[in-house]
């Protein structure tokens, strides 16, 4: 059973687009040690394609969470992750709350 997740799993992954992969703006970086990200877009349009694989963080043995988020414009995010997903919306034709005009349309919700 494994064996015919892990072919699933293959499947799904090589039809990620590369989105991003470099250099991340990051008040952690120095002039010695940076962040670098590789953002990767997978569509799962029906929401069926990743539901049987559970998100996972890739730093071992550090107190991180992983989950599904609504893409928000208040959302907090760390350097460019902006862009990164403004070229996400970009590439899919999808609403993006980043843009300029969203912005002026949309009210801020107080949280």
């Amino acid at each position: 059973s494994s064996g015919i997740n892990a072919e699933y799993g293959r499947e799904h992954l090589a039809l990620g687009i590369a989105v991003y992969k470099g250099y991340v703006d990051d008040p952690r970086n120095t002039d010695n040690a940076w962040v670098e990200s590789h953002a990767i877009n997978y569509h799962d349009g029906l929401g069926t394609s990743f539901s049987m694989f559970p998100l996972r963080t890739s730093s071992e043995g550090e107190s991180l969470q992983a989950e599904w988020i609504t893409l928000d414009r208040n959302l907090d995010l760390y350097g460019n992750h902006e862009w990164i997903l403004e070229k996400v919306c970009f590439h899919r034709h999808a609403y993006n709350p980043f843009s300029s005009s969203a912005k002026k349309q949309l009210p801020v919700v107080a949280t």
